[in-house]
């Protein structure tokens, strides 16, 4: 057995070796899943275990092994390694890419070989988080690392929330009828927001999708109006169940990894919706003034509830404006959102869709004073 697997180990080790002269034009990324899993010997281990051996890397000297962890969006300049480099992917997810060649996705369990003077560089990915242990060899000169100028990466189309230059979103009944759902949630007259609610689901709006309403409703309005709305809803469905009618339970939103860093995730939000470049949306004055207030604004609110998909960009915007328009006295937040509406397509006919909907909901004062703020984005 013993003699088997000392076989089994030169093998292994000799195909490393080939392995690794074969590709050293290049750089070669060994997936989690392609690495051979293998039952550790019982003679030498007390229980179960397996283990898997990874490429070899060649070297002729000293060897630096360094723990590197990389926030979201963060990589390394570019740069080569005179004795070559290997990476073992521990958390994460991120990026590497060969000078001339393509970005190259890597994975927790991923390894990378890096040949010598290959330039190159890696990191973590958009909006997660990636761990790694570089091992590199030194050069007698004691160098081990020669780095290069800053990567300039390709300016990629990302998917967008907002519409494109000219192109009008045509309101529906459907959508429409959320703008009572948040208004008189908003004010908290749950006598009228059950037959709202019956309303929007006649309309077409799933259970899914008026879940969502309260839940990015509670930033505007406060838990306890958004949670007095989830439990009319509830109590609802539950009447309507015995009346044997059965409503459209509708797509749940998709997950996005755990790691995902919603705060810089709600910085590109925020640049997208108010059509400015990234930087317009930090304020160091209010990220230091209050930092806790800027997270939950750009994290939670931003990164997290936006990317919620279940609701579209304009869906919710049409809750927001719905509900600060309901308050009547906060037009400077009413005044930024009404223009994210812009911006998302709704133009001047479609917007009086909206006013016309909210007069009928919460009165002319309050319309008027929302109509008001509308008439000074123009000027």
């Amino acid at each position: 057995m013993m003699n088997q697997l000392r076989t089994a180990l030169i093998l292994t080790s000799l195909s490393g070796i080939a392995w690794a002269e074969d590709q050293a034009a290049g750089q070669q990324i060994t997936q989690a899943a392609q690495h051979s899993i293998q039952t550790a010997p019982t003679s030498n281990f007390s229980g179960q275990a397996d283990f898997a051996r990874l490429p070899i890397m060649p070297s002729q000297g000293d060897v630096a092994p360094a723990i590197v962890n990389f926030k979201a969006g963060t990589i390394t300049n570019w740069h080569s390694h005179p004795h070559g480099q290997y990476l073992i992917v521990t958390e994460g997810e991120g990026r590497t890419q060969e000078w001339g060649k393509s970005i190259q996705t890597i994975h927790k369990g991923d390894t990378v070989w890096c040949p010598p003077n290959v330039k190159h560089w890696h990191g973590a990915s958009d909006h997660r988080a990636m761990s790694h242990i570089a091992i590199t060899p030194v050069a007698t000169d004691g160098k081990s690392v020669t780095w290069l100028e800053k990567v300039d990466l390709p300016t990629h189309a990302k998917a967008s929330t907002t519409s494109a230059k000219g192109e009008t979103v045509q309101l529906s009944h459907k959508q429409l009828s959320l703008i009572p759902i948040a208004a008189f949630t908003a004010t908290g007259n749950l006598e009228k927001l059950k037959p709202a609610l019956i309303q929007g689901l006649e309309n077409g709006l799933s259970v899914n999708e008026i879940k969502e309403v309260f839940a990015h409703q509670y930033a505007y309005a406060g838990f306890p109006r958004a949670l007095n709305g989830m439990l009319t809803l509830k109590s609802l469905l539950e009447e309507r169940q015995k009346q044997d009618i059965h409503d459209i339970q509708g797509t749940l939103p998709s997950k996005l990894p755990s790691d995902t860093d919603y705060y810089q995730l709600g910085i590109e939000r925020l640049a997208d919706l108010n059509k400015t470049p990234i930087e317009a949306n930090r304020n160091p004055l209010f990220e230091n003034f209050s930092p806790t207030m800027d997270y939950a604004l750009k994290a939670h609110l931003f990164g997290y509830l936006f990317s919620q998909d279940n609701l579209s960009p304009v869906e919710r915007e049409i809750v927001v404006v719905s509900t600060l328009s309901a308050f009547g006295d906060v037009n400077a937040q009413l005044r930024s959102h009404l223009r994210i509406t812009q911006n998302l397509g709704i133009d001047a006919a479609q917007m009086q869709k909206i006013m016309n909907v909210l007069q009928q909901t919460i009165g002319n004062d309050r319309t008027h004073n929302a109509q008001i703020v509308l008439k000074q984005l123009a000027n």
